[in-house]
């Protein structure tokens, strides 16, 4: 199987610890010395982006649809409550799920100036599952959409896409044409 760069983009965002684990599922004995690109250059020729997307989103498949849909929601509060202490470690007051007309912003984080500096804000979007470019689109609307309402300078406003999963390439391609936006992929 030829490599893809689908597939390369999707391996570069696990980390060793996944890739290692991935190669295993497949039977592929890496050394655990090699470094993370000689094991991604070795999976990419042996992967598909398929693969890579279903061993990232792998879920037991004994749970009945109830139960996944109340681990699921659980997993993306939980997901959010870790994303939450990320920026409020960097001095942002938080707030968890807003919601205007038909808009919901996962956090909303603040953090004001001092004497030489502007006040500045974070929106972001939390993910637990793979990113497609639908969902990078949303989040560009609801982002707009609230920095307009709130009167905000789109320079002091940084957003963010957080993901267990992994990012779409066309995702990686379309977040550059947005300087004050940022892909940030957390472990499961």
């Amino acid at each position: 199987m030829p490599s893809t760069p689908q597939v390369t983009t999707y391996l570069r965002q696990l980390s060793k610890e996944e890739l290692l684990k991935l190669a295993k599922l497949k039977k592929i004995n890496i050394p655990e010395k090699w470094g993370k690109s000689k094991v991604v250059d070795t999976l990419s020729t042996v992967v598909s982006a398929s693969e890579v997307k279903r061993f990232v989103s792998a879920k037991p498949k004994v749970e009945t649809k109830k139960e996944m849909g109340y681990k699921s929601a659980l997993k993306g509060i939980n997901l959010e409550d870790r994303v939450m202490k990320v920026f409020t470690k960097k001095g942002f007051q938080c707030t968890k799920n807003i919601k205007m007309r038909g808009v919901e912003i996962d956090i909303v984080g603040f953090k004001k100036g001092g004497m030489f500096s502007e006040n500045e804000y974070v929106i972001v979007e939390c993910k637990d599952r793979n990113v497609i470019p639908a969902d990078l689109k949303k989040f560009v609307g609801s982002m707009n959409y609230y920095i307009s309402k709130k009167g905000l300078n789109k320079d002091h406003v940084k957003g963010y896409v957080y993901t267990t999963g992994v990012f779409h390439r066309d995702v990686k391609s379309q977040v550059r044409a947005f300087p004050n936006m940022q892909l940030k992929r957390l472990k499961p």
